[in-house]
């Protein structure tokens, strides 16, 4: 004959302590894999958008080079109201801040100051790290230079 306990334990269908904490220790192993998961589709649209963002700026800068015969010195130039844009400046100042708030800069060759320029963002950190975008960093993100490695 059963216990009178375990014949009330039965009925009632509750979960043991040690089922709970298999539970949770489950639903905390997934939670963070998925977290990990979302984090890096976040940082891979923030690069993306990044990217958009250099181009639409490097584009700009064309057209200003196309009007002044020459590349702005620094992308603050391209917020001011221009008379050869209409009296309006070429972008906002949203436009040159990468998706993580940092400003853009203008890079240019020092020997060719008309021409070669390229505009790079320095990724989260903000901070020049000395390598050129050519380098091909993951942390700068550059007009000139794919976001992505092309699949070989």
């Amino acid at each position: 004959m059963k216990h009178p306990a375990q014949e009330r334990r039965r009925k009632d269908g509750g979960f043991t302590l040690i089922e709970l904490l298999v539970a949770i220790a489950i639903l905390g192993i997934l939670g963070t894999v998925a977290i990990k998961e979302i984090w890096g589709y976040i940082d891979e649209a923030k690069q993306t958008a990044t990217k958009a963002k250099l181009d639409n700026i490097e584009t700009q800068v064309q057209m200003y080079k196309r009007k002044h015969n020459e590349v702005p010195r620094d992308l603050e130039t391209l917020l001011e109201p221009d008379p050869r844009n209409r009296n309006r400046p070429y972008l906002a100042r949203e436009d040159i801040l990468d998706a993580w708030g940092n400003p853009c800069v203008i890079i240019q060759d020092s020997d060719d100051l008309g021409g070669v320029f390229e505009v790079v963002s320095y990724g989260e950190n903000g901070e020049e790290d000395d390598f050129s975008p050519d380098y091909g960093l993951d942390m700068d993100i550059s007009s000139k230079r794919p976001l992505f490695a092309e699949n070989e």
